[in-house]
């Protein structure tokens, strides 16, 4: 064996040992160091090579990413009456978060609202917030304590962009499983007057719409809507003259019969969608619809065509633009 080998598999005075198994009942991942100890889990254990220790009483596996949703589940066990909140909660709840909150989210380090009379949280890897939260702005999920869709949504306000923020609260109203309401939201901005991005809240607000389906058509409407363009309506059922359903188009001007969908990478990778896409299409097409797509493509940088496109749809619809 040459010496390269002999050190691989060797310890400073001898031969390295596997680390001895953790009971059933532990979570290899990621495990409170109480719990160890109660599962008979000896000192020198949790002190292998193979564990690292991101805050006092929390042992993860080193070989493994950072999963947020273990990281917080350990971190509210261990740190009593605190909600997981701000960027944490928004990838719990699921929320779009643009690319910068995102890779900040999943970078090991958690986010943690206490209220403000018992103090904030100072522990390593933890981000501690405090804030008046009430009872109904927490909940449990899977484990977790997070604070509320809607008290969540109005702690990115500081954070986002106008057409993220857009996204991230119509996907708290979507159309299947909706998270929040128009009537929650406004009510926990008007109970936060003083946080700060509470402007951009309000102003946010009254764009949001119940019913989308994707982020990207939030954006795709807000940019029709900057352009002066009418407003179009969100998932509107489409039947033909016999009552029967043919479509949901993402977005339409039901008085001028023009559809807007947007396709996702999904639509041209899955054959089976896209076929049903193509049939939805031709229905319409045949109802005397026009049907408009979009993509990435149009969104990131050729908006000024696709701009051209609605504008041109609407005309040819005989719409006259703004009145004046």
């Amino acid at each position: 064996m040459d010496n390269a080998t002999l050190l691989a598999v060797s310890g400073k005075h001898g031969p390295m040992r596997k680390p001895m198994p953790l009971p059933s009942e532990i979570n290899p991942e990621g495990f409170l160091v109480s719990d160890a100890y109660a599962a008979g889990v000896p000192r020198g254990r949790l002190q292998s090579a193979g564990l690292i220790t991101p805050s006092r009483g929390i042992r993860l596996d080193r070989s493994d990413s950072p999963n947020v949703a273990l990281l917080a589940r350990l971190h509210t066990a261990v740190t009593p009456r605190c909600a997981v909140s701000h960027v944490t909660a928004a990838l719990l709840w699921s929320i779009p978060l643009p690319i910068y909150l995102e890779e900040e989210g999943n970078n090991g380090v958690i986010h943690v609202t206490r209220r403000h009379e018992i103090g904030r949280v100072k522990r390593r890897g933890v981000v501690g917030h405090r804030a008046p939260l009430l009872a109904r702005d927490v909940r449990a999920v899977n484990g977790v304590q997070l604070t509320s869709p809607e008290w969540t949504w109005m702690d990115l306000a500081r954070h986002m962009g106008r057409s993220s923020l857009v996204a991230a609260g119509d996907f708290l109203l979507a159309r299947e499983n909706p998270l929040s309401s128009i009537e929650a939201i406004q009510e926990v901005i008007d109970r936060r007057p003083k946080v700060k991005g509470i402007r951009m809240a309000r102003e946010i607000l009254p764009l949001l719409r119940v019913g989308v389906d994707s982020p990207q058509e939030s954006r795709l409407r807000l940019k029709i809507v900057d352009a002066g363009l009418p407003e179009p309506a969100v998932t509107q059922p489409v039947f033909d003259e016999q009552g029967r359903y043919v479509s949901t188009p993402d977005l339409q001007y039901k008085e001028y019969k023009i559809a807007m969908e947007y396709e996702g990478d999904h639509h041209r990778s899955d054959p089976v969608q896209w076929g049903k896409d193509i049939e939805r299409d031709d229905r319409l097409r045949a109802m005397g619809w026009i049907v408009l797509k979009f993509s990435d493509v149009q969104m990131k940088g050729g908006w000024a065509n696709a701009e051209r496109k609605v504008r041109d749809a609407l005309v040819s619809r005989g719409w006259r633009g703004p009145a004046s």
